[in-house]
């Protein structure tokens, strides 16, 4: 696994590098941006702010609820712990990543409906919503029996993940190159959460 995470964190560092050195491709952040606002300038902006607003809230903090109950009554307690802490870990280890990189966010002559003066890779919207959603469909892929159940679940998971993020370049607050990062980057902590802590649990033997 230590040489899949070394690979992986090294792809990421290229693409980090290629985004923050070349000028070309904030430029062409700048021209996807404007695309698809004029693309969708007709839509009301009520719907790409559903996914930073109250709903991002709501379904970060309902799965929350509803898994932390399922683990705390099969008495899996370490999933438990990892299920309510994924969002603010994730959170937390963006913010740090943002500080380090300082990329600005987009003007604000291409931010519709908010200003966000903060810095701008990785989206953070898109990696908690990535890295906390995938879980849920790591969980629901191990743990839910009813087939129909679970595809509704993983096709609404697949669909808020790609949801969030498109959004995220459609008010103009982030550039796609900072949306691919977030992916890029919760891809990558999934994967280490999952392989060195989830699948060494202890099966539940109850």
């Amino acid at each position: 696994m230590k040489k899949s995470v070394f690979i992986l964190l090294s792809l990421f560092l290229i693409y980090t590098t290629i985004v923050c050195c070349i000028p070309c491709v904030t430029l062409a952040d700048r021209q996807i941006i404007q695309a698809v606002q004029a693309l969708l300038k007709d839509v009301p902006l009520s719907i790409p702010m559903l996914a930073g607003g109250k709903l991002y809230y709501l379904f970060t903090l309902l799965p929350m609820l509803i898994g932390g109950i399922f683990f705390f009554r099969k008495k899996q307690f370490k999933d438990f712990f990892l299920f309510i802490t994924a969002p603010y870990i994730a959170y937390f280890f963006n913010c740090i990543v943002k500080i380090i990189i300082q990329r600005p966010r987009p003007p604000f002559e291409l931010q519709i409906a908010v200003h966000k003066t903060s810095f701008s890779y990785p989206s953070n919207h898109t990696f908690v919503t990535c890295f906390f959603w995938g879980l849920i469909i790591f969980y629901l892929n191990k743990y839910c029996q009813n087939r129909i159940l679970k595809v509704l679940g993983i096709g609404f998971s697949v669909f808020w993940i790609a949801f969030s993020g498109f959004c995220r370049v459609w008010i103009g607050v982030h550039n796609p190159t900072d949306v691919l990062a977030g992916y890029f980057l919760a891809g990558i902590m999934l994967f280490v959460c999952i392989k060195s802590f989830v699948n060494n649990l202890p099966e539940n033997k109850s």
